[in-house]
């Protein structure tokens, strides 16, 4: 009897791991799932960005296989390109919307593209993880694909365009995808929730959140809402939330990319506070006990990433959209703050002017998807 007591509370406890000590309140969050969630964008397009797109229909397997190297063309998994595709998709057919002579391009997204990723569901793409010393999360790549599956399951929504059978395919794919991201899942070789760094964190935050919110799924997106909460709660009243940069992960890569890291982390704390927003979770204002909020730590990382002292030493790839990690979410940040005095939205909008973001590693063609023009 005692023996099956303790199994019992050991399933219960190994069910319930992320869950634990949660006291956040989703009032909010579950009236808004049983009703209409707006969209995350309008997906109206513009001629300007929706050009240039391409479908992808690579060809890849369950494997999830990890890089050499955190660094550099090693570094990249296949993964990655493979997240890219949907952002691809998404734009080639709003450009066949906007550009009559190219209808055509509707159409194969739904005849070609579409069909392509229910096989990858059917498929498994990506749900068995391969783990390589020194390299690359194939984890964190996970949550890199669920959060661009996320934005075209959002936008196959509100275009209507499933056939049956597609959407409840692919939902059960992702969700393998998801329970795989987690550190401390089995497949992810003894690794704890624990031994994440800010980066994987916030990328989870803004992956399950999106995940849970296109599919209703509360407890996928409670999920997020911790990890979200974990980042946010750190940001101190003055912003400098000094994770990768000058915090406790500073040159855990190498030195020059210190800024690199807190940019893609704290860009992934606001497409998760942006989803937040939209079903009642305030994060992006609403100061926490230390009085600051994730608007304060984005002014904060607009005055060091345009201050020629800070930038001494620091690769500034990023920040003239010369890299796949680039500012592409500040397409979302200025739906938080429209004022735009922040001076990343300039460095975004000057850099984003002639390419966009087509091969950004998340959002990509966000000034296409979101219609963000100027």
């Amino acid at each position: 009897m005692n023996l099956i007591f303790k199994l019992l509370i050991f399933l219960i406890i190994s069910t319930n791991v992320y869950a634990f000590g949660d006291k956040n309140d989703y009032t909010s969050v579950k009236k808004a799932f049983e009703t209409e969630t707006p969209p995350l964008f309008n997906y109206i397009g513009n001629k300007k960005f929706c050009k240039r797109a391409t479908l992808y229909t690579i060809p890849y397997t369950k494997l999830n296989t990890g890089a050499t190297s955190m660094v550099g063309e090693s570094g990249k998994l296949k993964a990655h390109f493979f997240a890219v595709s949907f952002g691809h998709a998404i734009a080639s057919y709003l450009e066949g919307e906007l550009k009559p002579d190219l209808s055509y391009k509707k159409e194969e997204f739904i005849n070609k593209f579409i069909p392509y990723l229910v096989k990858a569901a059917d498929d498994k793409y990506f749900t068995i993880n391969k783990w390589t010393k020194g390299g690359s999360s194939v984890a964190y790549a996970q949550t890199m694909i669920l959060i661009n599956l996320s934005i075209l399951m959002d936008f196959m929504d509100n275009k209507n365009l499933w056939k049956d059978g597609q959407r409840v395919k692919i939902v059960k794919w992702g969700n393998i995808l998801y329970k795989k991201s987690h550190y401390g899942h089995s497949s992810n070789g003894g690794r704890k929730q624990s031994d994440r760094w800010p980066d994987t964190v916030s990328k989870a935050a803004a992956a399950y959140m999106l995940w849970g919110y296109v599919n209703k799924d509360l407890k996928i997106f409670k999920d997020g809402f911790r990890d979200l909460m974990k980042e946010y709660n750190k940001i101190p009243a003055d912003g400098k939330y000094h994770q990768h940069y000058k915090g406790k992960y500073a040159g855990e890569i190498k030195d020059s990319w210190d800024l690199f890291l807190e940019n893609k982390t704290l860009g992934d704390l606001v497409i998760a506070s942006y989803v937040g927003e939209l079903v009642g979770m305030k994060t992006f204002n609403k100061t926490n006990k230390k009085g600051g909020n994730i608007k304060k730590a984005i002014d904060y990382l607009g005055k060091i990433s345009t201050d020629p002292e800070t930038l001494k030493g620091q690769d500034e790839k990023h920040l003239k959209n010369l890299t796949a990690d680039g500012n592409s979410w500040m397409t979302i940040y200025r739906k938080l703050d429209p004022d735009d005095k922040n001076p990343l939205v300039d460095l975004h909008l000057k850099t984003s002017e002639e390419k966009g973001y087509g091969f950004s590693q998340i959002l990509n063609y966000s000034r296409c998807i979101g219609n963000e023009i100027n």
